[in-house]
């Protein structure tokens, strides 16, 4: 985190990592908490939800308009900024649909079209917005355009080079293994991974599959070669990360839901790791041409076999190649361009 942020959790996903909870300046939201930072004159930026996490932006709207009315019976201190990073991947009018309207199409496309332009006017209380993805700004620029030329913007993707706690790739050969980072669900493409899998010959080739499942839930059928590991510590995951040969995290589009940025893709190209997934994830545009990825066709059992087929029998060490690596951006360099874009 950078010096001088305070983080006010709202709420935890299942696989957040205890350690990073345990830090000092990460805190349960309470208004008496915000209320404290909001009096600091010292305060210059407040990040909020990101729009599309819809329930959470509501909240967080009640957090700007408390920072604007304080901040306006105190007029000698320095204004806030109001700050977002956002990586919705998911059509913004399809995450603004309501279920309930599937049978009224006509009243639900009004309804929806309501709520986009409702949302769109929020946006106006933003002062910069930092995007993960190009998908995400594409998709936020679809919708929001005309909302969003008030507030300074740009994409900053996740920074890809050595990872922070393993240090470069030790340039010894990689065991033989896939490595899935995540549950074993259908939106993480698995069904489909399995099929391919067995398609692809890999167990023959003596290849195995490990699935690291933070949730640690469910039984689901294997096929051979692939094992389950349930909940396993961080440092078991780093661990796989340094020694396995290939991530793989073949995404496919649900109902309400599409991969934002794939973090397991970060994270194995930041050990070394061949990565193969699809196109659905949010940084497939900003990953074409990556000497270490391959993208495959969403829920498409052939292409994701061939993928793994050619992650596997690439050499360990691909070399730079004609294109240069991504270098990307860690949340310090986020910070640093809100501040220093918000007073533009």
């Amino acid at each position: 985190m950078p010096a001088g942020q305070v983080l006010l959790v709202t709420s935890e996903l299942g696989d957040a990592d205890p350690a990073l909870l345990a830090h000092p300046d990460v805190r349960p939201f309470s208004w008496s908490a915000l209320l404290r930072a909001v009096r600091d004159p010292e305060l210059e930026l407040l990040e909020v939800a990101e729009p599309l996490w819809v329930g959470e932006w509501v909240r967080a709207l009640r957090s700007v308009v408390l920072v604007k009315v304080l901040r306006a019976v105190h007029p000698g201190r320095r204004r806030v900024r109001i700050a977002t990073y956002a990586i919705e991947n998911l059509d913004a009018r399809e995450r603004l649909s309501f279920r309930s309207l599937d049978g009224r199409p006509v009243l639900g496309a009004a309804a929806t079209r309501v709520a986009t332009v409702g949302l769109g006017l929020s946006l106006l209380l933003l002062d910069a917005v930092v995007f993960g993805t190009t998908g995400a700004a594409e998709n936020y620029r679809r919708a929001f355009g005309w909302s969003l030329r008030r507030a300074r913007h740009t994409v900053l993707t996740p920074r890809l080079d050595a990872c922070r706690v393993c240090g470069p790739p030790a340039g010894t050969p990689r065991d033989r293994t896939v490595l899935v980072l995540g549950a074993p669900g259908a939106r993480k493409g698995f069904p489909v991974l399995m099929e391919a899998w067995e398609r692809a010959g890999a167990v023959e080739q003596g290849w195995r599959m490990v699935v690291c499942d933070p949730a640690g839930e469910g039984e689901p059928d294997l096929p051979a070669g692939v094992s389950i590991r349930r909940r396993p510590p961080r440092e078991v995951v780093h661990a796989l990360l340094r020694s396995s040969a290939v991530v793989a995290m073949p995404s496919v589009r649900l109902r309400g839901w599409r991969e934002q940025i794939g973090l397991p893709l970060v994270e194995g190209l930041t050990h070394g790791c061949h990565v193969v997934t699809t196109t659905e994830t949010g940084l497939a545009d900003d990953l074409r041409g990556h000497p270490l990825v391959t993208l495959t066709t969403p829920g498409d059992v052939a292409s994701l076999a061939d993928g793994l087929r050619r992650a596997m029998d690439a050499p360990d060490d691909p070399g730079a190649g004609d294109v240069a690596r991504p270098v990307g951006y860690t949340k310090r360099d986020v910070v640093a361009w809100w501040l220093a874009r918000a007073d533009r």
